[in-house]
């Protein structure tokens, strides 16, 4: 995915039937991207922690996920 727009992380999630037992992990730059989109769509409002359908997105602070990638984590342990 080349960019991380807040319409491809819905459809990302759609389609690969995640649930709430994950969360999604980006490099800062496309958390960064995503949430000044998702701002775009929601009136410049943002709860936290920030979600998209139910789904907690997280920022990588440990310089793992490369940039444009989307990494799946098991929320439940």
């Amino acid at each position: 995915m080349e960019k991380i727009t807040y319409d491809a992380m819905r459809e990302f999630i759609i389609e690969n039937e995640l649930t709430d037992s994950v969360s999604i992990v980006l490099h800062p730059d496309s958390f960064d991207e995503l949430v000044l989109d998702y701002l775009d769509f929601n009136d410049n409002q943002i709860e936290r922690p920030f979600e998209i359908l139910g789904i907690e997105i997280l920022q990588d602070n440990n310089g793992n996920i490369p940039k444009s990638k989307i990494h799946i984590l098991d929320a439940v342990q």
